[in-house]
């Protein structure tokens, strides 16, 4: 249309074109666009708004972490950490650690510097331990099979200094830690962690938490006299009533506490707690709870085990990680302070190392023993010398044998040659059963031998009086049998205790009756194992040749009626388990105790890292169990029971991501093959016993080792 066109020439939009742009008005004005442009700009404003929130709550609950410091394992550390190398069990049950807060400037005893810690680190890893994750130590706990030579490192009340310090030292070492936390100060700012760093470190799989009271880790008045004690063992004085708590009253404080640490851990998305740790580390009810139900039940309610620090008599419970602890659910840990150097812990977690109930000669191992005596010496030249007391008021010297490592031991014999032997003047003794519910003593005199139980007098027997004798004691089940010169007999057997209630380890006895008049002496003393014989119902035993350990409902078993964490697929077997670090499954333990003449054979594979390894195992349920580990470039075979293994032998492989691996096994040996190559041939002494798979990886990011197409078949005249 020119300019100079009437309007009466313009033609009109076609009636589609002109619905459609009505339409389109329509559809700008609909209520929902409008809705949605509103609810845009409002986004638009309110981000920078978001934003400035989420850096105000990052600044106020996200503490910068500090670098680690750079430490390096001194000579005496190293050669300490050499020693534990060569001469503790390659595994055996973890010792469990404590520390309260790593950080630089608090110059309390329960902190530990950065430097410290790194230190600490560095030497335990160099003494080839590892740190347990919290899923892995309750998988002992139920009757798993002791993990590689390994501690349990815990932290107690959740300060952010772990956060600020320790996160990134257990990164650089490859270390797991667990975190109890008094739920009701998370987020206490500037002391504790916050909600958001604990779900920052959780999500690292560094870190596991666990309980320590919702609010009840303080202490209060607990009598007229104003004495304070523990807020969660102890009946509260309340001073406007002036009376104790009620027994009602004190378990439903408890118990609501308890109910609000479980909320608080189901809150924040972490997983339930399955571990409780004792404020204060004071897990004995020694205050002024009247008969009833005890702390101890209240908390098993909801917890599979507690923790407690060390106990202040070393022969009493709590005791250290052991299947003993395991049974009585009360966990005693080595706490860690800022005077503990990194050669001092080596060796205090060499001494709580449970260790079998082996030893050529104990008397030539004078830091393994500890006076139990109360003279506050140290050393056992006293046992030794038969020379009189250096104290004038001094009759009587006894010590006790891997006090803090023997907690599990059972099925053990003591052979001693004692000398020096006066007519009614002197005597000596050995102890057994140490720190059970039923410990046995069996004195021998010149010409006389009692046993005692319990400190009762059980048994008296005459013996021909010589200056000399000879001594043995076996310690079989709950019986403990003495023979004094190879004929006169002494035996007790415990009643009405379970077998947890009778492990213990042994000790060492001299005494005079008279000043001046020398103790006999010990001239020899050798500490064995005796041959184990087992033996399964006819009824119940599964054949090697009718096995089936592929089959997808395989019955494989990590502890005692608790299927492995195994999936069997297309003949492979794959360990689940999100956060654990090893796993292990045994094939129907109970029926195949007395297999032997078989070769078991498989293929392990992704070996992509040095640190992860596969095992075949033999010989299940017996003392001599082996287990053959493979890892990318290695070969190590360890050789002992399912709580205590050896190293017997390393050697290096071909660099491979997967290894074929066999092991024959007959009474008289057991050779072990790889990649089709033997490798060694070890003795035996008829033990049985059938098969398991293990496997370890250093994080719990990285793949499970796998078994592929394992088979086990009879070896003719095994």
């Amino acid at each position: 249309m020119t300019a100079t066109e009437p309007l009466s020439k313009v033609k009109p939009r076609p009636d589609g074109l002109r619905g459609r742009t009505r339409r389109g008005v329509r559809l700008l004005t609909h209520w929902w666009v409008r809705t949605g442009l509103i609810l845009l700009s409002v986004c638009v404003l309110l981000v920078p708004f978001y934003v400035a929130a989420q850096y105000y709550l990052d600044q106020k609950y996200m503490s910068r972490q500090s670098d680690p410091p750079v430490t390096r394992v001194d000579a005496t550390t190293a050669a300490a950490a050499e020693r534990m190398t060569k001469g503790l069990p390659a595994a055996t049950a973890p010792v469990v650690l404590t520390y309260h807060d790593i950080n630089t400037d608090n110059p309390s005893e329960y902190v530990v510097t950065p430097a410290a810690f790194d230190a600490q680190m560095a030497a335990l890893k160099q003494a080839g331990y590892r740190s347990l994750t919290n899923e892995e130590f309750v998988n002992y706990l139920k009757g798993g099979p002791a993990p590689p030579r390994s501690v349990f490192i815990t932290f107690d009340d959740g300060p952010k200094g772990l956060w600020v310090n320790a996160d990134r030292i257990l990164a650089r070492h490859g270390m797991h830690g667990t975190v109890f936390l008094i739920t009701a100060r998370v987020d206490d700012r500037p002391y504790y962690l916050s909600w958001r760093e604990v779900g920052r470190m959780a999500g690292s799989g560094r870190w596991d938490f666990q309980a320590h009271t919702h609010d009840l880790h303080w202490r209060e008045q607990t009598d007229t006299a104003g004495h304070r004690d523990s807020a969660l063992s102890h009946r509260l004085w309340l001073r406007d009533r002036n009376r104790l708590e009620t027994r009602s009253e004190y378990q439903a404080r408890v118990t609501a506490d308890i109910t609000s640490n479980l909320d608080a851990f189901k809150s924040h998305d972490l997983p339930k707690p399955q571990l409780f740790a004792y404020p204060f580390g004071e897990a004995t009810e020694h205050g002024n709870l009247p008969p009833g139900q005890t702390l101890q039940e209240l908390l098993y309610k909801n917890y599979a085990a507690t923790m407690a620090n060390e106990s202040p008599d070393p022969l009493r419970p709590p005791f250290a990680a052991s299947r003993r602890a395991a049974a009585e659910r009360t966990i005693q840990r080595l706490e860690v302070l800022n005077t503990t150097t990194a050669d001092e812990l080596l060796s205090k977690v060499a001494q709580w190392t449970q260790a079998p109930p082996v030893a050529s000669d104990p008397l030539n191992e004078p830091a393994l023993w500890t006076r139990t005596d109360g003279s506050d010496q140290r050393g056992i030249d006293v046992f030794t010398e038969h020379k009189p007391f250096p104290g004038k008021d001094q009759r009587y010297a006894a010590a006790d044998y891997r006090v803090l490592g023997s907690v599990d031991w059972t099925g053990y014999r003591v052979d001693a040659t004692i000398t020096g032997l006066g007519e009614r003047t002197n005597q000596a003794a050995v102890s057994v059963r140490n720190r059970s519910r039923d410990p046995v003593v069996i004195h021998v005199g010149q010409g006389t031998a009692r046993l005692q139980h319990g400190g009762h007098q059980a048994v008296v027997r005459k013996l021909v009086p010589k200056s000399s004798h000879t001594l043995s004691v076996t310690v079989h089940g709950a019986t403990t049998t003495a023979r004094v010169d190879g004929s006169t007999e002494l035996s007790w057997t415990a009643k009405g205790i379970t077998a947890e209630g009778l492990t213990g380890g042994f000790g060492i006895r001299v005494g005079s009756d008279g000043p001046g008049v020398a103790p006999p002496a010990f001239s020899a003393l050798h500490l064995s194992t005796p041959p184990k014989k087992t033996a399964a119902a006819a009824d119940s035993r599964q054949t090697v040749a009718g096995s089936a350990l592929l089959i997808p409902d395989a019955y494989w078993e990590s502890t005692p009626g608790v299927r492995a964490p195994f999936e069997i697929k297309e003949g492979v077997i794959t360990p689940l388990g999100r956060s654990a670090l090893s796993v292990y499954g045994a094939y129907q333990p109970t029926r195949t105790q007395h297999w032997t003449g078989y070769t078991v054979s498989g293929t392990i594979s992704q070996l992509y890292d040095p640190r992860m390894k596969g095992a075949i195992l033999v010989k299940v349920g017996s003392l001599q169990t082996i287990s053959v580990q493979v890892s990318h470039s290695r070969l190590e075979v360890l050789s002992g029971n399912a709580d205590s293994q050896s190293l017997v032998v390393a050697r290096d492989l071909k660099a491979a991501d997967s290894h074929d691996v066999s092991v024959t096994v007959t009474g008289r040996s057991t050779v072990v093959g790889v990649d089709g190559k033997v490798q060694m041939t070890l003795p035996a002494r008829g033990e049985t016993g059938g098969v398991a798979y293990a496997a370890y990886r250093d994080t719990n990011r990285s793949f499970w080792p796998r078994l592929a197409d394992l088979e086990v078949a009879p070896v003719a005249g095994g």
